[in-house]
């Protein structure tokens, strides 16, 4: 069986690795606690976790693991697929950055 041209001669449409990639807590400060009248303590105890681990979450100091991606998708409606993905881009984004930096440091 031959591949098709149009597979084998595909042009990247993935957005640039230089490109920010925000940090979870970012996003779910932008696009969910920005636009509430909740506060911080009450947004915590909807989400399952302490006011103390939601402010490490928002301020990019934890990371959103399997755990805490379900209890953000009971209550964002945005799947714990999604807050993973967002995790996983800004580990990805944050690493490729130090990697470069690192090559531009003399030895």
């Amino acid at each position: 069986m031959t591949i098709p041209a149009f597979v084998t001669q595909l042009t990247s449409t993935a957005r640039a690795e230089s490109l920010h990639r925000p940090h979870p807590g970012e996003v779910l400060k932008r696009r969910f606690l920005d636009k509430t009248e909740l506060k911080r303590p009450e947004v915590a105890e909807m989400i399952g976790i302490s006011t103390k681990h939601l402010s490490r979450l928002i301020n990019g100091h934890i990371h959103v693991e399997v755990n805490l991606a379900r209890k953000l998708e009971a209550c964002t409606n945005l799947s714990a697929r999604a807050w993973l993905h967002y995790q996983n881009q800004y580990d990805l984004y944050t690493t490729t950055k130090l990697s470069n930096k690192s090559k531009l440091l003399p030895d």
